[in-house]
């Protein structure tokens, strides 16, 4: 076989295995079904938090920031439009501020129960390392930041992030 035979067969397999393979090919994003992006950002703009509106990020995937009125805290929303949400970031940067991470685990996501959710994200918040839990396919996680900065994600548990 020649270079250029073998080059074409390398580049037809290479994007065959790509296309066939689940952990190797990129999955679109599966939405938390029960809540919109107009939905959250309601809540909070009610709870004088300032969002901005939905951009494009990449080609297929939206984006948009929300702000406590103290600047204590934040939420970073990630989605495949401006409706659907697949990745929800909130961050806390004073315990005051623990208040909010609660707050987004009680969202109505379809499989979740919020009581439980908030119970877990609560004790999560207090604790000294960084841990994640699974609810009804939906993973909410922790990150312990340096001091007393807290991080939770919340997307379904196989949804790489944004």
């Amino acid at each position: 076989m020649n270079t250029r035979i073998r080059f074409i067969a390398a580049v037809v397999s290479l994007s065959i295995l790509f296309t066939a393979h689940p952990a190797l090919a990129a999955a679109k994003p599966k939405p938390l079904s029960g809540v919109t992006a107009s939905d959250l950002t309601t809540n909070l703009e009610n709870r004088r938090w300032k969002c901005s509106k939905p951009q494009k990020a990449k080609a297929d995937t939206t984006t948009f920031n929300c702000s406590s009125k103290d600047k204590t805290a934040n939420v970073v929303v990630w989605g495949t439009n401006s409706r659907d949400i697949t990745w929800i970031t909130v961050n806390a940067n004073s315990k005051i501020s623990y208040g909010w991470p609660r707050f987004i685990s009680t969202l109505p996501i379809d499989g979740v129960d919020p009581t439980a959710a908030q119970k877990w994200v609560t004790t999560a918040l207090n604790s000294k390392a960084s841990s994640s839990k699974v609810f009804g396919g939906v993973k909410f996680s922790v990150l312990i930041g340096s001091g007393i900065t807290r991080t939770l994600t919340i997307a379904h548990k196989n949804t790489v992030q944004p």
